[in-house]
């Protein structure tokens, strides 16, 4: 039952919109909760695999702060596994479930659903995390199964003469088929970090096999008009990740003069005290202060002096202003969220002729009819 009618013209147009639509502050926080969670994350397997490196946790604070990122020369295989590994496949399944998380959102809104609680979002990716990692497994099991194959093809190759014959005789068909099916598999592996979110939010049912015949056909179908839709939204909340971290840097530089007057230099002391214990130097943070990589211009996030102090009130400044850099990055994972999910929807109108729009609510509450009338009378008054 649609509650709210949406105007979805199902072309470029609501592509546009992308970078408008994911400004709002339901995807903003959701999406900066699960980086914070990718983050976390990844910070807990770094500094695992360091501390059984040998390193010590006041040295890895103090030499890398909390975002221990760097070409660390490990020799220890558990180390090796938790840093390059684990942290990293955990913080990018962490940060594809927020991304499904908004494109439900999304999905909900163009079923005519514009009501959706954090609450429920929240839910709806927990109970869908299962199948975005089957649907993820599935995939790298069936490449793994073609390379073992391709290894037992190549022991066959040693027996003498009849092997050598055999490869020769079968090496285009069914080897070289198999073999160019297996690379478009990982291609479209690669390539499902970004679209298997939304193919799994999509999902009406929540079944895994789904999910993964409508992200290969959404990028096998139409590729062209994928690739350039989900270029444009990268690009777009690159640069307006770019214009929101200029504008907060303004913001708190602004803050810190007014404040300044009164509380005079303690107030640039606390602040100060706060950036000290945040990794400005980091990639991640140069990534948003620079319009795009290789372009000279950007800004350097500088601030009057830089005090390191121990104190409470330098931590708590530290932890406010990483929640200003979280929400930055927050609108990025919003802005291609979205991108991701109306691609979805365009193709899949495209490719079958069908519309996401046409279907009802999977979260469909008597409330919001009352509300919608409520409305709706109260805008005729």
């Amino acid at each position: 039952m649609t509650v709210v009618e949406f105007h979805f013209d199902y072309n470029y147009k609501d592509i546009i919109s992308v970078p408008a639509k994911a400004l709002r502050a339901k995807k903003i926080l959701l999406s900066s909760i699960f980086i914070l969670i990718a983050l976390i994350l990844f910070n807990c397997c770094a500094y695992l695999g360091l501390i059984i490196e040998g390193y010590s946790i006041p040295d890895i604070y103090n030499n890398h702060g909390l975002l221990p990122i760097d070409n660390f020369a490990l020799s220890s295989y558990p180390a090796i596994l938790f840093y390059y590994y684990i942290g990293p496949f955990l913080a990018l399944f962490s940060i594809m479930t927020g991304t499904m998380v908004v494109a439900v959102i999304d999905f909900e809104q163009l079923r005519g659903n514009p009501f959706l609680s954090y609450i429920q979002s929240i839910k709806f990716g927990l109970g869908r995390i299962r199948q975005l990692f089957l649907s993820e497994l599935v995939i790298a099991l069936f490449i793994a199964l073609i390379v073992i194959m391709g290894i037992i093809v190549g022991l066959i190759t040693r027996i003498p003469y009849i092997g050598e014959l055999l490869y020769s005789v079968f090496f285009f068909f069914p080897n070289f088929i198999v073999a160019l099916f297996t690379t478009l598999a990982i291609f479209i592996q690669l390539l499902s970090v970004l679209i298997m979110p939304a193919a799994v939010a999509a999902d009406y049912k929540g079944e895994t096999f789904r999910s993964i015949v409508e992200t290969f056909l959404t990028i096998t179908r139409q590729p062209v008009r994928w690739v350039g839709y989900t270029a444009y939204s990268i690009i777009t909340a690159k640069v307006a990740s770019f214009v929101f971290a200029y504008f907060a840097y303004r913001a708190v530089q602004l803050l810190q003069f007014m404040t300044g007057l009164g509380g005079g230099a303690k107030i640039d002391k606390i602040i100060a005290s706060g950036i000290s214990h945040l990794p400005l130097d980091s990639p991640v943070v140069q990534f948003i202060a620079n319009l795009f990589p290789g372009i000279n211009f950007g800004f350097e996030p500088l601030f009057p002096t830089q005090v390191t102090s121990e104190s409470l009130a330098g931590y708590i400044m530290a932890i406010s202003l990483f929640l200003i850099f979280l929400i930055i990055w927050g609108y990025v994972l919003s802005i291609v969220a979205t991108g991701q999910a109306y691609a979805f929807a365009i193709i899949k109108k495209k490719r079958d002729n069908y519309k996401i729009t046409d279907e009802d609510s999977l979260f469909f509450e008597s409330a919001w009819v009352d509300r919608q009338t409520n409305s709706e009378d109260y805008s005729k008054q």
